[in-house]
């Protein structure tokens, strides 16, 4: 093999042992690479090969020494050298991690540009990504954050570089968990499933964004075993990022739990990894978390020094998300503790959410935004005043968290994967006219037909005041934390009318049972179907034709299902598909025909006989009729055996 061969195996074997995370491997390899091509005065390869060495060490957080292979690498490079492009990205690099954000910015910028020039769509998309994820999401511009990405996914398309595309996809899922938009947060991280390498930085970060959507979806055990694995995953690599957020993460689910002990041992570890590698935003993040374990610990002072302390590291570095998110938690905290520097902070805080679009933190705070509000509403500073009306205004356009509503088998509410508590929906008949609204025609009802249907004995006037008492319990039930006077965001009545309003990625489970049963998708129906259509209101004539519709639905299903199985020769799941659809219909001849053709072919003619026997008594009993011929013959055709 010729040594320009050779340097280039071992190069790629360099990158794919980072990829991986065998970073001491993949420092060897480079390391190699980089001596041949110095041995055969091969400036090219060497630059090459110290680029690989640099990334490296990028991701060991030792910065001076990369550093140092950058320098080496412009010195001998030519101008329109790939590798003068590769080592400014990696420079760049290097002054994001020691919180040069502005050396970052020119870093990368001037990559970019010589990408273009010289048509490097790899290094390009690299530099992309480089800016989405270092500089426009640490800025918290997250929509300029996804357009960089965005560019780099349709590059790597057109270039048919689908091993590149886990960056952008890892980013992109970030920023959709980050502003609380699930749905694509979810979708992006099936993408990067596929893209990513097992134990790799990659890696890392899908298992503890995956977590983060699991506990906040109330799912604390998937939760902690994802946060186990990105712990798992960041020991075997040693990636100093995912030794952070795998802390994180802990803290995070033990703060949940309200063990704010180990939430903070958690916090403190983190915070120690970082300050090894000097990297200042991370440190900010880790004392936010930990001023959180504090706080939940009564230490109040503690909590405040740390947020006070972040606040002034995030500040020097313009990096407005995380700030918001600590000047947000100070005003609480000293709002909490009736300090006079409490409305200034709020104010501070009020407009910095307005100003830069962070307005969704101020929902998923919601039990320390909404004090806030209210107070800031009451107080004698007609700017503080203007300013907490600003926010409820910016409020009021930003969408709820999604709803998820379960009806099959009884409620069962979620608002932004939060659990609610459906005992509020049995006052004031609060959940009737939750389920009247859900089965309406745009989910929208005149006040006149509302209490016409649920108060048909109670003259307008009086039916109308019930009415308004079951909208405003139904308005707690859905928001528990929001404010008496703070217009409802699922409910809007207005024109004589009351509306249902379902934020984009709500689900409501009869109508995913609907498509299913629409796609003649037979297993996943049967899987969405645990019980009849509220069962609570099992009496009530408003929803006695629809819960009559769905179990129609869901008898099709079984039967269906039984039909499939039988063609199958699955004959026991059959059998089972039949019992269900003869314990909802006894009257279901074709079930009982299938039920019994089951159990002869599982060698039970017994059974067969007592399936027959049931129907023929039920049919006779209820009806006054016999079993349909087919039925009969196949019958005596078991008693003549």
């Amino acid at each position: 093999m010729a040594a320009s061969e050779e340097i280039s195996r071992l190069i790629e074997e360099s990158r794919a042992l980072e990829r991986r995370g065998e970073i001491a491997a993949a420092i060897q390899c480079a390391t190699k690479a980089a001596n041949l091509a110095r041995a055969q005065a091969d400036a090219e390869g060497e630059s090459r090969a110290l680029n690989a060495l640099a990334y490296a060490h990028i991701r060991l957080a030792n910065y001076s020494q990369a550093r140092q292979f950058c320098q080496q690498i412009l010195d001998l490079a030519g101008p329109e050298s790939p590798a003068r492009v590769d080592a400014l990205l990696n420079l760049g690099i290097c002054a994001g991690e020691t919180d040069d954000f502005e050396a970052l910015e020119n870093f990368t910028r001037r990559a970019v540009d010589l990408s273009r020039q010289i048509g490097y769509d790899r290094a390009l998309v690299r530099g992309l990504h480089t800016l989405s994820c270092m500089v426009y999401m640490e800025r918290g511009q997250f929509a300029l954050a996804l357009s960089m990405d965005e560019e780099a996914l349709k590059i790597l398309q057109t270039r048919d570089q689908p091993d590149q595309a886990w960056g952008p996809l890892l980013t992109m899922s970030y920023v959709h968990w980050l502003t609380g938009q699930t749905a694509m947060a979810r979708e992006m991280l099936t993408k990067l499933r596929q893209a990513v390498a097992p134990g790799s930085l990659g890696d890392g970060y899908w298992h503890y964004i995956q977590a983060n959507l699991e506990l906040e979806a109330g799912d604390v055990e998937s939760a902690r075993a994802l946060f186990g694995r990105t712990l798992s995953i960041a020991e075997a690599n040693g990636i100093s990022e995912n030794l952070f957020i795998a802390r994180m993460g802990f803290s995070r689910l033990h703060r949940t739990l309200n063990d704010f002990s180990t939430a903070l041992a958690w916090a403190n570890e983190a915070l120690t990894i970082v300050q090894r590698s000097g990297y200042l935003h991370f440190q900010a993040q880790a004392l936010i978390e930990r001023s959180r374990g504090d706080w939940g610990l009564g230490d109040i002072a503690s909590a405040e020094a740390d947020l006070r302390t972040a606040i002034v590291l995030l500040t020097s570095q313009h990096l407005d998300f995380d700030l918001a998110i600590a000047t947000l938690l100070l005003a609480a905290l000293l709002n909490q503790q009736n300090h006079p520097e409490a409305p200034a902070v709020w104010q501070a805080a009020a407009a910095r959410l307005t100003q830069a679009g962070f307005v969704f933190l101020v929902d998923r705070e919601r039990a320390l935004t909404f004090p806030l509000i209210v107070q800031g509403l009451k107080s004698p500073d007609k700017s503080v005043v203007a300013a907490s009306n600003n926010l409820l205004k910016h409020l009021q356009r930003v969408p709820p968290p999604p709803l998820e509503i379960a009806t099959l088998g009884g409620w069962h509410l979620k608002a932004g994967g939060r659990s609610l508590d459906p005992r509020s929906l049995r006052q004031r008949r609060a959940g009737e006219l939750l389920g009247l609204l859900l089965i309406s025609p745009g989910r929208r009802l005149l006040i006149d037909q509302i209490v016409d249907t649920l108060w048909p004995e109670k003259e307008f006037n009086a039916g109308q005041s019930l009415l308004h008492q079951a909208t405003s319990t139904l308005r707690r039930a859905l928001e528990p934390d929001l404010p008496e006077k703070f217009s409802s965001r699922y409910l809007r009545v207005d024109d004589g009318s009351i509306a249902l309003v379902l934020p984009p990625d709500s689900q409501v489970d009869y109508e995913t049972f609907l498509r299913h049963i629409r796609r003649a998708d037979w297993d996943a129906a049967l899987a969405c179907y645990p019980g009849e259509f509220l069962p609570e209101y099992r009496y009530a004539d408003w929803a006695e034709m629809h819960r009559r519709w769905l179990a129609q639905d869901f008898q099709r299903a079984l039967l269906a299902k039984a039909r499939t199985c039988m063609s199958e020769k699955q004959f026991q799941p059959a059998l089972d598909a039949c019992r269900k659809l003869l314990a909802a219909e006894p009257w279901q001849e074709q079930a009982a025909l299938l039920g019994m053709q089951a159990c002869v072919e599982l060698g039970d003619s017994a059974g067969a006989l007592r399936l027959y026997r049931t129907l023929e008594k039920t049919l006779q009993t209820d009806l006054g009729v016999e079993p349909q011929p087919e039925l009969q013959t196949l019958y005596r055709s078991l008693l003549n055996r």
